[in-house]
This record gives C-alpha cells, sequence and structure tokens, in this order.
C-alpha cells in the first residue's frame, strides 16, 4: 500500500511517497519537473545494487538521466566531493534546466541536495533514500550540507527537494547493523514526539524486518509525518526544529571522534543514552522513564561501557562546534518525558553545565 504525506512550508509543498516498486512514481515525479537533464547521484555500492535499475526505469519513462557516481562513506561528504560532482555536471554542460536525483542513504542526500542548492545558483532535486535513517529522518526537511574538519554537518544549506520517494523495498538489501542504524532515528522522533508510536518499534522483527513489513512501513510513515509537521511549523530550525537534534549535541561529537568508524544512527544512539541522563539529573524525568529508554537502547546494541574509549574532555571541547552551540556554549535538547522535549521560554535547547554532562557521561559509562 501506498502512503502519501504532503509538506507545506511559506515558500514550496512537496509529497513524500512511502511504498514499494516506486520506480513509475519516482520518474512521474521528475517528469512534473520538466528537467531536460537528470543527473543521479549514488554512492558505489548504492550503483552496484540499484544502478541498472533505476537507470533502466528512467530510460523507459523516456528520461534523459546520466549516473555520477561517488565513493561511499561519511569521509567523503566534503567540499571536495561536492566540487568533483559540480565541475563533472558542468564538464557535460547540464545547464539550470536540470534535475538531481540523491538516490541512497544519509550521506548522500546531504551531499546531493547540497549540490543541487549550489549548482548554479540551486536546481531541483528529488530524494530518492536507500535506507531506513534516509527514510524516517535525513531526506525530510531541506537539510543538507558537508562535514569539514571542525565538526559534522557544519557548512550547509536549507534546499527543500521537489519530492522523497521512500521505497521500501530498498531495505531488503541493507544489514541488520544498517537496518538498525536509521531505527535509532525514528526512536528519536518517537521519544520527543510520540511515546506511543515508540512502543510500536519492538514489534518489529529486527533480523528479518520484511516478516513484520506493515508495522516497518507503518513506523516509517507515522516517523515521516512527524518530521513533516515539524518543518511546515518551523522550516530554518528556529525553534520547534530543533527537537529534532535530541542526542545529536552529545551524538555527532561522538561520529567526529570516532572518525566516522561509529556511525551516525548509533552515535545518536549513545547520545540519547547520556542525553537522556541529563534529563534525569535535571529532575526533567524520572530514574524509571530513564531506565526504560536505557533498556530499550541496550536491545539494540547501546552499552554505556563502550563509552570509555572517549574521554569527556574531548567530548565537551567537540560539542562546542556542534550547531546549536551559542557563544561556543553546547545547547541540548532534553525530554521532560518519554514522547516529550523539555521547553522554557520558548527554547528546545538548552545550555547545560560541564560538570552535569560529565556525571551524566560517568554515569553512563558505569552502566547507572
Amino acid at each position: 500500500m501506498t502512503r502519501t504525506v504532503h509538506v507545506k512550508t511559506k515558500h514550496t509543498s512537496y509529497p513524500i511517497i512511502v511504498g514499494e516498486k516506486l520506480e513509475r512514481e519516482l520518474a512521474a515525479a521528475v517528469k512534473k519537473e520538466g528537467a531536460r537533464r537528470v543527473a543521479v547521484i549514488a554512492d558505489n555500492t548504492v550503483v552496484r545494487i540499484l544502478g541498472t535499475r533505476i537507470m533502466g526505469a528512467l530510460k523507459k519513462a523516456g528520461i534523459r538521466a546520466e549516473l555520477f557516481p561517488f565513493p561511499a562513506g561519511e569521509r567523503n561528504k566534503t567540499q571536495e566531493m561536492v566540487t568533483k560532482l559540480q565541475h563533472q555536471m558542468l564538464k557535460k554542460k547540464f545547464g539550470r534546466d536540470s534535475l538531481i536525483i540523491a538516490l541512497g542513504g544519509g550521506v548522500t542526500g546531504d551531499l546531493a541536495g547540497f549540490v543541487a542548492a549550489t549548482y548554479m545558483r540551486g536546481i531541483p532535486y528529488i530524494q530518492a533514500p536507500t535506507t531506513l535513517l534516509a527514510m524516517v529522518d535525513s531526506s525530510i526537511g531541506g537539510k543538507v550540507g558537508i562535514n569539514t574538519p571542525f565538526g559534522k554537518n557544519t557548512v550547509g544549506a536549507f534546499w527543500q527537494p521537489r519530492a522523497v520517494i521512500a521505497d521500501i523495498a530498498f531495505l531488503q538489501y541493507l544489514s541488520r547493523k544498517e537496518f538498525v542504524n536509521g531505527l535509532f532515528e525514528a526512536i528519536k522522533t518517537f521519544l520527543t514526539s510520540d511515546a506511543l508510536a515508540l512502543n510500536r518499534v519492538r514489534g518489529l522483527d529486527i533480523a528479518s524486518p520484511f516478516k513484520t513489513k506493515k508495522l516497518l512501513q507503518e513506523i516509517i510513515h507515522r516517523s515521516i509525518s512527524i518530521k513533516a509537521g515539524i518543518t511546515e511549523r518551523d522550516e530554518r530550525e528556529s525553534g520547534e526544529r530543533l527537537v529534532v537534534n535530541f542526542g545529536h549535541t552529545i551524538g555527532h561529537a561522538i561520529e567526529l571522534l570516532s572518525r566516522f568508524k561509529i556511525s551516525h544512527g548509533y552515535s545518536v544512539g549513545y547520545g540519547m543514552l547520556v542525553e537522556s541522563k541529563i534529563s534525569e539529573l535535571l529532575g526533567f524525568i524520572s530514574h524509571s522513564e530513564y531506565e526504560s529508554i536505557r533498556n530499550a537502547l541496550a536491545e539494540l546494541g547501546i552499552q554505556g561501557k563502550k563509552l570509555s574509549q572517549f574521554s569527556i574532555a574531548s567530548i565537551l571541547e567537540t560539542a562546542k562546534t556542534d550547531k546549536k552551540s551559542k557563544g561556543g556554549v553546547p545547547h541540548y535538547v532534553l525530554l521532560s518525558g518519554i514522547g516529550s522535549v523539555h521547553k522554557k521560554g520558548g527554547m528546545y535547547a538548552h545550555p547545560v553545565s560541564a560538570g552535569i554532562v560529565t556525571k551524566a557521561f560517568n554515569l553512563c559509562r558505569q552502566g547507572k
């Protein structure tokens, strides 16, 4: 069954289509834009698995498309790669009447979206996410960008896609680890916005998600609906949209310090653990609520003792480069309960003393 969520911001609107075998819907979305040429940007892994299928479907629909592959991995989400892809498009004389398809996971969506935002001062693009993480989070909302030595996504733009085509059939190619990696972003959304939806996650067959396919699609659709609603109300992340960064202040620091050996979703998992403990220490959630969160994360491999590989000093220093920092002071999204965030003075992210963060980090390392 195909389901559609519509995103309507002040300046644009676009559909997010969730279903299986959506090649026809992808071709229709491309044709709607009337682009003369299409650049399909995908990493080498996705090209190997889906390249022939997607390019064949576009060709069958009469769409003039060319493939622009790049090496897979977060390490390649850089300005150098953006420049390389743009130069390849310029060399092949892609004009402003072109369109980009971001075919892949979160790295591809961020990278290809940033190429689109800056190529000839901006051309349209369509998100075709192939991972759970991209489907439930990064493909929605128009945040695109790249990493620098100073932090994750520290250079970027807001550039809304013209459509998001989330084909859950692509998820069958994910390993268990990659599937769980994306599931952490759905858990993040439910911890901040929908406690009832969080309970559904535990009904998933993690080892073989398509055995619980109906529930999987329901979780994806619910997560997308929440993210779409937040985007509509706060497109430029000036207020409420900061809630989608729960777990990310600590998480981005872990991801960067691990040199991306710990993937984004798992890093956010550790971040949610520590930031939930901070919420408990500040009296915003109860110990039993914290334990509930800790146990749910532990079932997916998040063990506090693994944080011992990082020093709290390096975490605190790296967190200063987080986009939510103000005056070099890290800000954290905190919970006021399972399914809601702490809000004070109209603010959704808050400064927390280094002492509290250190205490929370150490308690988590001790499994407390």
